[in-house]
């Protein structure tokens, strides 16, 4: 107990110390760098302003000086000078990546010029144009915290050199070092102190702690007369509360045991009593068990019988029930195949008017065909009589070029015109032709359509014969299915009636079964309750020898008690 109130108290103090002191070697000694940082940025700052400030380009003379306009930065030992003693700082001015102008001097007090800045400075802010802080400067052999900032030629974004501004760093590290030494010190002094109060706590705690246990120890001993100590009593927090409690305790336990060595004398007379009361209704008892016992048994037996007559009567029911189903399904059948028969009716109807119309339609084209053949056959005597009146015309036209030709100069006129009457009969001959050719292939076409039109015919009165002979078939199958319809009413009108009959035989058996059934839980809950009666008087005759042995012992205890 000791150790663990002293670790609960120490262990948080110790973790809390070591996290103090880790945030004061790292985040405070970084916030102190920062610091550093900031205030360097800000003299570099200052310092570009102060050369800034004048007009004009930097240029380098021919004798090495630097200028900014008309003032000469390589002579500016002023400024430098005043900056390092207002702020304890070192000033250098770059003029590309060589010192010009600084106010840091080695041991022989001469400035530190010429010597070129290192090459990551160079690369950081003379290439890059960027500022730059480092933590390690060397300076003549001194290490320095330094910043530069980049000094750029106006309207240009090169920097043509840079200002640095440096501080000792052995310096600043010993007075970043003393603060987190102090912090570190006041933090272990706290530790220590913690630490020595909870010994002095602990202690108190476990030495009130022992007292109280000396006191239970002694109760439970059966010395109810021992003294607690009154500066326990007299406490204000838990430990005091438990000395009074362990008092009251005591005193109540005085009180109680005196009641229970009265009360064990009583128990020892009675259970005597109560043995033989007990015994005599155990007798008793078992004698009503052997009863209810048979009339339990013919009841058990009666409701099974009625279960399973119910079972019986339940097995007709779903057979019955699974028969009407099944003639349900066979009307709904039945019924599906008369609407498909009576529109299978209705399409018969409907193809025997359409081979009607066919037959009506083949036997007009037909007729066309004919009326076409003999149009044709009068074109083609037309054409004959063309050819022959071309035939003439040209025996004329011959007869006209002969006379023509007799006739001499006299006659070319005529003779022109017999030449053309001529080929214009050649013409007429060859038209007449090609149209006998075509009036031909026209009625040899018409012919050969007359007959398939013939041949459609036949097909078309074979088609009807045979869709009679299905509409004859179709109304013999629609009377047959009307007959099945009539007679699948009738046997549903009858297991409609069997299952009514039925459900009034399942619902008298069953209230048959649950009248067996009641009677068999009422007899089996009395024969129960008989056994539980009678085993309960066992228990209490067992429970008062028991009872006996125990107030026997009772009356032993108490003689442990001093009170």
């Amino acid at each position: 107990m000791k150790k663990r109130i002293f670790s609960l108290i120490v262990l948080p103090v110790t973790v809390l110390g070591l996290v103090v002191i880790l945030i004061s070697l790292t985040v405070v000694k970084g916030s102190l760098v920062s610091e550093t940082e900031e205030a360097l940025k800000s003299a570099a700052t200052a310092t570009f302003a102060a050369y800034d400030q004048n007009e004009g380009d930097y240029i380098e003379a021919s004798n090495g000086d630097i200028w900014k306009g008309g003032y000469n930065i390589s002579k500016s030992e002023s400024i430098v000078d005043s900056i390092k003693e207002k702020s304890g700082v070192d000033v250098t001015f770059f003029y590309g990546d060589r010192r010009i102008m600084t106010s840091a001097k080695d041991k022989d007090g001469n400035r530190l010029l010429g010597s070129p800045a290192g090459d990551k400075v160079k690369k950081e802010v003379l290439e890059g144009g960027n500022e730059y802080f480092s933590k390690s400067v060397s300076l003549d052999g001194n290490i320095c915290y330094g910043y530069y900032v980049p000094v750029f030629q106006d309207g240009t974004e090169k920097p043509v050199g840079m200002i640095f501004v440096g501080t000792d760093k052995g310096k600043k590290d010993a007075a970043v070092n003393k603060i987190v030494y102090m912090i570190v010190g006041v933090t272990v002094f706290v530790m220590i102190g913690c630490i020595v109060l909870a010994i002095l706590f602990t202690a108190s705690i476990t030495g009130s702690l022992k007292k109280s246990i000396g006191l239970v120890q002694s109760v439970a001993k059966g010395d109810l007369r021992t003294n607690i100590d009154g500066q326990l009593l007299q406490r204000k927090d838990e430990i005091g509360d438990l000395s009074r409690a362990i008092k009251l305790l005591q005193g109540e336990m005085a009180q109680s045991i005196v009641k229970i060595a009265d009360n064990a004398k009583a128990v020892l007379t009675a259970s005597g009593d109560l043995e033989h009361t007990a015994r005599e209704t155990t007798s008793s008892m078992k004698d009503v068990g052997s009863a209810v016992n048979s009339i339990a048994e013919s009841a058990t037996m009666q409701a099974e019988i009625s279960e399973k007559a119910s079972e019986h009567v339940t097995d007709m029911g779903e057979r019955i029930e699974q028969t009407s189903q099944e003639m349900q399904r066979m009307k709904q059948n039945a019924k599906a195949m008369q609407e498909s028969e009576e529109q299978s009716a209705e399409t018969l109807h409907k193809l025997l008017e359409s081979n009607d119309e066919v037959r009506r339609l083949v036997e007009e084209i037909s007729l066309q065909t004919r009326q076409t053949n003999e149009s044709a056959q009068k074109i083609k005597e037309a054409t004959e009589i063309i050819a022959s009146i071309a035939d003439e015309t040209s025996l004329l036209s011959l007869n006209a070029s002969i006379e023509a030709a007799r006739a001499g100069e006299n006659g070319k006129g005529f003779g022109v015109v017999a030449d053309q009457i001529q080929k214009l009969a050649a013409q007429s001959d060859e038209s007449s032709n090609r149209i006998d050719e075509i009036v031909s292939q026209l009625m040899s076409d018409s012919n050969r359509a007359v007959e398939t039109m013939e041949q459609v015919a036949l097909t078309i009165e074979n088609q009807t014969s045979q869709m009679q002979e299905t509409k004859t078939t179709t109304d013999e199958v629609m009377n047959r299915l009307k007959d099945s319809l009539e007679n699948m009413n009738v046997i549903e009108q009858s297991v409609t009636y069997l299952d009514n009959t039925r459900q009034e035989i399942i619902k008298t058996v069953a209230e048959l079964s649950d009248i067996a059934r009641q009677n068999a839980a009422t007899t089996q809950e009395a024969n129960a309750n008989t056994s539980l009666v009678s085993e309960n008087f066992r228990q209490v005759e067992n429970s008062t020898e028991d009872l006996k042995s125990i107030a026997d012992g009772l009356e032993e205890s108490m003689q442990h008690f001093s009170v």
